[in-house]
């Protein structure tokens, strides 16, 4: 996307109320602060004219450490106070860490408007520091040690590597997961995203990152998502020059992968994306919680193809299942129809629900939306994930997952 300033003059009318000044919800942990310092910091040298500020959030995921992720229930766990702060108009627009946004639903009026260029979305060990001169990489620990992570996809597939090594959950931010393993030895190392180890400047505590034949990553990882109101077509608008277009166009299609397979943020399913010349390129899996049995496979779709090239074009018939792409009519087309069919006198104010639905036309795809990027372009990314979910599903995915669900919640 362009980087060029804009100030509020050349924006004109497309500021509401001639708004100066925004306001950036984010969570308060050290990382969520570096993240929104860093889209606050793009805002402010593409709209110099403008004035952002961060105000801080508790989320419920922020509040509950004693208990492992997916026990909790995954549904907004540290986006919903967020959200309603949102919603509510106190806030102009969030910056989450996009792999912790649902898949399958957000709430009503609310989009995805920004996705800057993805960090490494890897996994890497970090070993703790009595160990560090005597071992390098997984390989190098005894049988029984004890790695520590809070995510079911990696120890799913890393049990399935190392089935000498024991894992165990480890809760907390990013500073509090080191000072357990370095200062009350009982975890030997610890499995972080590579991204939040970068950003936070631990590049140095990173002893191996993780490649996918080892360790597939989560969906969205290492991005950022930056959410808004979507009927704030003008917030809309800038936050869409944040947007790296590789990086908007692999998420979507992992993003709709997930939805497709109804996995939820924390299931143990990985992925791995790429796009190299014209084409992108998915591989994906679904793990069993022993480290025993996995489902896998890989789609890649050309995105110079025409949409009736795709096989299984059947799955777009499915798009409204994934709520992807919705829309709504504009004001001026809305009050004619309004005049036209409605023989009541004329309302002199709409109420709060009909003004609701007079916001411009606003296409998205598992939530994620651009106004300038090729449509056809984020549809095929969207395709993509469709296709290699339905393989994966054609496998038995919906059994297995089912069988995730049951011994991980107690109950579909």
């Amino acid at each position: 996307m362009s980087s060029e300033n804009l100030t509020s003059n050349q924006l004109g009318d497309s500021i509401p109320n001639k708004r100066t000044h925004f306001k950036i919800g984010s969570r308060k942990s050290k990382l969520a602060m570096v993240q929104s310092e860093y889209i606050k910091s793009r805002m402010e040298e593409m709209y110099p004219d403008f004035t952002f500020e961060i105000v801080n959030f508790d989320t419920k995921g922020d509040k509950i450490l004693n208990i492992a992720l997916p026990k909790i229930g995954d549904k907004g766990l540290f986006t919903k106070e967020l959200e309603d702060a949102l919603l509510s108009n106190r806030i102009d627009f969030v910056v989450h860490s996009l792999k912790d946004m649902p898949c399958q639903t957000l709430p009503d009026n609310l989009i995805i408007s920004g996705v800057p260029e993805r960090e490494d979305p890897s996994d890497s060990l970090v070993i703790a520091k009595r160990w560090t001169e005597s071992k390098k990489s997984l390989d190098d620990f005894e049988e029984n040690r004890i790695i520590g992570t809070s995510s079911l996809r990696r120890i799913s597939q890393l049990k399935e590597k190392y089935p000498k090594l024991k894992f165990e959950t480890i809760r907390g931010n990013l500073q509090t997961r080191l000072s357990k393993m370095d200062d009350e030895e009982k975890f030997d190392a610890i499995i972080l995203a590579t991204a939040g180890l970068k950003r936070m400047k631990y590049d140095d505590r990173i002893s191996q990152i993780l490649p996918p034949e080892i360790c597939l990553h989560a969906v969205s990882q290492g991005a950022l998502g930056v959410e808004s109101r979507r009927n704030d077509i003008e917030v809309i608008r800038m936050l869409n020059r944040l947007n790296d277009e590789e990086t908007l166009l692999r998420c979507i299609a992992e993003r709709t992968f997930l939805a497709k397979l109804e996995g939820g943020c924390s299931a143990p399913i990985g992925i791995n994306s790429s796009i190299i010349k014209n084409s992108i390129i998915l591989e994906g899996a679904v793990f069993d919680l022993e480290g025993t049995r996995r489902i896998q496979d890989r789609f890649e779709m050309n995105f110079q193809d025409s949409p009736g090239d795709c096989p299984l074009l059947t799955i777009m018939n499915e798009q409204s299942d994934l709520n992807k792409t919705k829309s709504v009519e504009s004001p001026k087309r809305n009050l004619e129809d309004s005049q036209d069919n409605d023989h009541s006198p004329k309302r002199a104010k709409l109420d709060q629900n009909e003004e609701k639905s007079l916001e411009p036309s606003v296409k998205h795809f598992c939530f994620l939306t651009d106004l300038n990027i090729d449509e056809n372009k984020m549809l095929k990314a969207e395709l993509c994930g469709l296709h290699l979910a339905q393989k994966l599903k054609d496998k038995g995915a919906d059994l297995l997952i089912n069988e995730i669900k049951i011994k991980v919640h107690g109950s579909l």
